[in-house]
């Protein structure tokens, strides 16, 4: 009799507890559904696209889907300094995730090392391009002449974002797949991706990459250069006369209204940054085919946002490991 008594009270407590516990899962979806549906965007149909892609990113991680490389870590450069604002040549393999792309023998472009398998640049410049036809410089400085510390590495795969448009330069983005994983090294070091949650308005960006030093583009940049610019909102980048049909829900805008456009056609491909009081730095956006400069000519520089595509990055890269910040 005393083990049918007690036995009703036991079962009614671990009822409770089982009870309890549920109450409390439900209550942390809860807390997460709410957090992706009130990330702040710009437009509504923004709103859509970029809750879809955060939603999915973090299912990603919760389900271990990015591979880490173990203790290496993105987005630190080879040099400790401040922000600065204007441009200079940066120092001897500063920025260790530049990547030298090299298109049919004849065009050279920026692109960043995202992973140990990646390559993340514009993708109007590979238009037409096959992979045998295109070969990564990792590790390079002074493209202009040969490094023995550089390695080339030959192209698998060039993916293009699949709603990308090379007459208006939307979405415009392509990850290129090496022939096989890469070492890293001091010279050799993947870049962090951007935060979805941040739009890095009124921050400066940094602009790094092969910088075309003359406006009339009539000499290649042989090293590496950084330009520190302020980051821009949509409007101002239009009044800045920026040609609207190149501004598209993924673009960002950089540079100083009213002042002579900087960026030219010849720099798409190159980073856009932003580097973190930390010293780390994120990768936010990559500079498209959509910009001019000259004589005369006075507009922002146009780029496409990292943060909206990367559902689409992580996706396509899962074969790769990422560093960590």
């Amino acid at each position: 009799m005393k083990i049918q008594l007690i036995q009703p009270v036991f079962v009614q407590q671990n009822t409770r507890e089982v009870m309890n516990l549920q109450e409390y899962v439900k209550y942390l979806i809860c807390v997460i559904v709410t957090l992706i549906l009130t990330i702040p965007s710009q437009s509504s149909f923004a709103f859509a696209q970029n809750t879809k892609r955060v939603e999915r990113g973090i299912l990603d991680l919760l389900a271990g889907l990015i591979r880490t490389c173990g203790p290496c870590v993105c987005g630190k450069s080879n040099r400790d300094g401040a922000r600065f604002l204007g441009g200079e040549s940066s120092q001897s393999h500063e920025f260790p995730w530049l990547a030298n792309i090299h298109i049919k023998s004849s065009t050279q472009v920026s692109g960043v090392l995202i992973n140990d398998r990646y390559v993340l640049t514009a993708a109007s410049q590979l238009v037409g391009a096959t992979p045998p036809e295109i070969k990564i410089t990792l590790g390079a400085f002074d493209r202009c002449f040969i490094d023995v510390s550089s390695v080339n590495v030959s192209v698998e795969e060039v993916i293009r974002y699949p709603e990308f448009i090379s007459e208006t330069h939307a979405h415009d983005l392509a990850l290129i797949r090496l022939s096989h994983p890469v070492s890293f090294s001091k010279r050799i070091m993947p870049v962090c991706l951007s935060n979805p949650k941040s739009t890095y308005l009124g921050q400066v960006g940094t602009m790094v990459g092969w910088i075309e030093s003359d406006s009339d583009n009539s000499k290649p940049s042989c090293l590496p250069r950084k330009l520190g610019l302020p980051i821009l909102d949509g409007e101002k980048c239009l009044k800045s006369k920026v040609e609207p049909s190149y501004y598209h829900d993924d673009s960002g805008c950089i540079g100083i209204v009213g002042g002579n456009s900087i960026v030219c056609n010849n720099d798409v491909g190159t980073s856009i940054l932003y580097r973190s009081y930390s010293g780390v730095y994120d990768l936010i956006g990559i500079v498209s085919g959509a910009n001019n400069c000259g004589d005369g000519i006075k507009q922002t520089a146009v780029y496409t946002r990292i943060g909206p595509h990367l559902d689409w990055i992580l996706q396509r890269t899962q074969d790769a490991c990422y560093c960590t910040k």
